[in-house]
């Protein structure tokens, strides 16, 4: 644990922000008083904020540790103002209690707050059903798909009808592979001038109703992941009104973009739920405003730079999204939605998805914290990130925000 005064900071309080004070960090819990000697910091007028919860984690590890590894993924937590997260690798799949020892054994010496999705099937494969009982006994916080579709319809049956006498929640990545067909991108005016093959809405939405139903029929909670377009919320409102336990995130990434950057022809836009339109991106926003939505994910998916310095069509998807989330993200969430709702939205209902504590200020409570200077433009260049990747769009971009340290499990890190 290490102590720390910092100076000129405005805490986030009860719902707003405080003028400027000084907080001391003693024994990682905000203190009134520090020991004599205690290092100062002068934040600058720096927003002193709970740090967040990033939902879609995916650090590679064993399987894909050429790529990344768990050690480089809590490097990028803390850079970026995250205490905790929910893990889910596309890599390996934890379908047994062995594996979700093994991961859990890893995590647990760096002192964040992860949690785990069990896979429902073996290796992601939708033949047979994991030990979904024995994982729930052993601590996942819920089941997963590994970003992958399940086609079969009488195996998502079996499992959620399995899974239910676990009453944990399923998450979903609603997209169906058949209409998919090998898209890229999403199916529009801006594919079909580029000559790029397109995935349409009812790929996402026919995906949900399914996913919906089944879950009408059995009373399985559900959630859904990475939500980009505006039919898909209409459903889960409508599903809700019915008495269906649904919750579903939007990524980062889907509220500041849409198809319009697919004239860049730049690869990091090639990720696994394709950027839609503009008018669904702003349905997203509407659906962050009514409720609709429930969280903000951050979908942190390492990808090796020559996977990516390739043809947009040639490319891996996935984006690095940790480093970068609160700086690019907060202004625009803040100025639309509020500072509270930003903060719930960023940090106290993703952890609640994930079965985990939320993080607060308040003096004499454990104190992890991101210290953002709010009007202080960033540029995004490689030595940001941790390990060994940058697959992000924001690459050689500059941000409205930025991180000048964060304060996590006692550890200082200025960034």
């Amino acid at each position: 644990m290490r102590n720390l005064i910092v100076d000129n900071v405005r805490p986030f309080v009860n719902g707003k922000f405080e003028k400027q004070t000084r907080m001391c960090l003693v024994d990682g819990v905000w203190s009134k008083d520090a020991p004599e000697g205690t290092e100062t910091v002068d934040a600058k007028g720096a927003l002193a904020l709970p740090a967040l919860f990033g939902l879609g984690l995916d650090f590679k590890e064993p399987l894909r540790d050429d790529i990344y590894t768990f050690k480089d993924g809590v490097e990028a937590m803390r850079r970026g103002g995250f205490y905790g997260g929910l893990y889910e690798s596309c890599a390996n799949a934890i379908d047994d209690s062995l594996k979700l020892a093994a991961i859990q054994q890893i995590s647990a010496k760096f002192g964040l707050s992860i949690a785990f999705l069990g896979a429902y099937s073996n290796g992601y494969q939708c033949k047979d059903l994991s030990e979904m009982v024995e994982l729930a006994n052993s601590g996942v916080a819920g089941f997963g798909d590994g970003n992958q579709d399940c086609s079969r319809t009488r195996f998502l049956r079996l499992a959620m009808e399995y899974g239910s006498m676990t009453g944990k929640r399923f998450f979903f990545m609603p997209l169906d592979d058949s209409l998919r067909h090998h898209g890229l991108v999403h199916e529009g005016s801006y594919a079909d001038t580029l000559g790029m093959k397109g995935i349409p809405r009812v790929a996402e939405t026919i995906a949900v109703f399914r996913i919906l139903e089944m879950a009408r029929f059995l009373k399985v909670p559900v959630h859904f992941k990475q939500v980009s377009c505006g039919e898909t919320l209409r459903l889960i409102e409508n599903a809700r009104s019915q008495g269906v336990d649904v919750t579903c995130d939007v990524d980062i990434y889907h509220l500041l973009f849409d198809d319009s950057c697919l004239f860049d022809l730049n690869s990091f836009y090639n990720v696994p739920m394709p950027f839609r339109s503009a008018t669904d991106r702003e349905a997203l926003w509407q659906g962050l405003e009514s409720g609709t939505v429930n969280a903000i994910s951050v979908n942190h998916d390492p990808v090796l730079r020559q996977d990516k310095e390739v043809n947009f069509e040639d490319a891996v998807p996935g984006a690095v999204s940790l480093e970068v989330a609160l700086p690019a993200i907060w202004k625009p969430l803040s100025e639309r939605l509020g500072a509270a709702r930003a903060v719930e939205l960023l940090s106290t209902a993703p952890a609640q998805l994930a079965g985990v504590a939320a993080s607060e200020l308040a003096m004499g409570k454990p104190a992890n914290v991101v210290f953002l200077n709010e009007d202080k433009p960033l540029d995004v260049g490689t030595s940001l990130f941790a390990g060994q990747v940058c697959n992000t769009p924001f690459l050689g971009k500059q941000l409205p925000s930025s991180i000048f340290g964060t304060y996590i499990g006692g550890m200082w890190k200025e960034v």
